[in-house]
């Protein structure tokens, strides 16, 4: 008898850890879309194409009692993509420089960002699977400290660990890294237009302990933060916690000139200004139809674009121009 209580305790074990792994995600609390980039530098400043910044929010209120304010620790990220590349630029505000040694072993105790990546959230499953990732850069490394399916050398990288009054990181995370194994390098189109998983996580670190070699985590927060439920620090390894981007793809623009609409001067160099009435709202794009920036002026300040061939769409009316 107690042999069968055992065994009906091991069934109940195993079925609920099997209800767990394949509940539907739960609705994401944020959700953003993603334009497509012309070009990156990874120099810590947003190049045209990143989104807005995004915040994030606390893990656990208890972190909340000794903390001194934003310049004690904030981050914030702005994010685009590319066929190979998902693009992340994250700036936090951190009065405590804490940096993981590669000689140590528990880097996620020390300052650090996280992603995480989902790209078949039509799946049932909330557990990690081929297509899932979780990602980490740590603070001061020369490289990061996780890279996925990915190789360290695939990464793109820029780290500055004692920016004014915190640090930045600037990542070409490859596709490679989610992709499963033979799929790649370049993102397949069945991922663009649809919703995907994602979070982004940072972590402080004071050493409150004392002892640098083990590090401590006084504070994180989330962009997707699902409630103080139990699951906020379970995206490591529980998808349904993760929000949800949208890739957009920028749409191909007609190559003519709309005959209602002057732009000078044209060839353009520094600005240029179009000669349209009331309130405008801009989108230029490069002759192969990546939109490369937006305005809400009608003179554009270009000192941001290469010399070359571009289009700016106003309403449903387009005039090329040309920079030099």
């Amino acid at each position: 008898m107690k042999k069968q209580l055992l065994n009906l305790s091991f069934v109940a074990a195993a079925l609920a850890l099997y209800v767990t792994a394949n509940a539907a995600p739960i609705e994401p609390v944020r959700t953003l879309e993603v334009d497509e980039i012309a070009a990156v530098t990874l120099d810590g400043a947003a190049d045209a194409g990143y989104s807005d910044s995004q915040d994030t929010d606390w893990g656990y209120p208890d972190q909340q009692e000794n903390y001194g304010g934003e310049s004690d620790f904030k981050a914030d990220f702005q994010i685009a993509w590319d066929w190979d590349n998902l693009y992340i630029l994250a700036i936090m505000s951190d009065d405590v420089e804490h940096d993981f040694d590669w000689t140590l072993s528990s880097e996620w105790m020390f300052d650090n960002v996280e992603f995480f990546l989902q790209l078949d959230t039509n799946t049932v499953t909330t557990s990690y699977d081929d297509h899932t990732i979780q990602l980490r850069v740590c603070r001061g490394l020369d490289s990061v400290q996780s890279s996925g399916r990915a190789a360290r050398s695939d990464w793109g990288y820029y780290m500055e660990a004692q920016a004014a009054g915190g640090w930045i990181t600037e990542v070409a995370i490859p596709w490679t890294a989610v992709l499963a194994a033979g799929e790649g390098p370049e993102l397949s189109s069945d991922y663009i237009g649809i919703p995907i998983g994602f979070d982004f996580a940072g972590a402080d670190s004071d050493n409150s302990d004392g002892d640098e070699t083990v590090g401590n985590r006084d504070y994180q927060t989330f962009w997707d933060n699902d409630g103080q439920d139990g699951t906020e620090d379970l995206a490591w390894n529980n998808t349904a916690t993760f929000g949800y981007i949208t890739l957009m793809e920028v749409e191909a623009v007609e190559n003519h000139t709309a005959s209602n609409i002057n732009a000078y001067p044209n060839p353009a160099t520094n600005s240029i200004t179009f000669d349209v009435e009331g309130q405008v709202s801009i989108e230029i794009f490069s002759i192969t139809g990546v939109r490369v920036m937006t305005a809400d002026t009608k003179t554009v300040d270009l000192t941001g674009l290469n010399s070359g061939v571009y289009i700016a769409r106003i309403g449903n009316e387009s005039v090329r121009f040309s920079v030099k």
